[in-house]
């Protein structure tokens, strides 16, 4: 099995079927990575080919560095950028203060584990996705993005600090268990 920088290369010497193990190979988290952003189906779909028809014609300028993960990821976040600039959308991925400080969500004390102990398989699955989509932007993105790659490959497709990044999933972690416990202690799960 080919890593991604083969793949890439052998497209660039003519295989289109390295091309298209490389769409297969993140067809899922690439197009589940856009919908969770962009919430809407047929605008995922049209920026998911997007990113790969941007694959398609700058496959030469890649650079074989064992990151085609992040680059993939990256192109595939300012798609949907420029696709809410040229819909005059507000929301930012990027939000800071003043200052340049990521904002700083309210949080809750980490003994907020027994609910979540209560909740099945399904129940949770449900509660933790309804929460994710409650999330600010730039920490929804964190979540989606931790799915599919590690610390590292986040900072690298996002351009922060590692530590920048760390923080970022820590606060959308526990934001995700204090919207639990919020939903929970109102009987919304049930």
């Amino acid at each position: 099995m080919q890593n991604d920088d083969e793949l890439v290369a052998s497209f660039c010497e003519g295989n289109n079927q390295a091309f298209e193990e490389l769409v297969l190979r993140y067809k899922n988290s690439l197009y589940q990575y856009i919908l969770s952003l962009v919430k809407n189906e047929s605008v995922a779909e049209d920026l998911f080919q997007d990113v790969f028809i941007s694959l398609f014609k700058h496959a030469q300028t890649y650079k074989a560095e064992g990151k085609f993960k992040a680059w993939l990821f990256l192109t595939a976040r300012n798609k949907v950028c420029n696709y809410w600039r040229d819909n005059k959308q507000t929301l930012s991925l990027d939000q800071t203060d003043d200052d340049g400080n990521a904002f700083l969500q309210e949080t809750i004390a980490d003994n907020s584990r027994p609910f979540l102990d209560e909740l099945t398989g399904k129940e949770l699955e449900k509660a933790v996705a309804r929460a994710a989509d409650r999330l600010p932007p730039r920490q929804r993105e964190m979540i989606y993005l931790r799915q599919f790659m590690s610390f590292q490959e986040i900072a690298d497709t996002v351009g922060r600090p590692l530590g920048t990044v760390l923080a970022d999933c820590h606060r959308a972690v526990k934001k995700i268990r204090q919207l639990i416990a919020e939903e929970t202690a109102q009987g919304e799960l049930l």
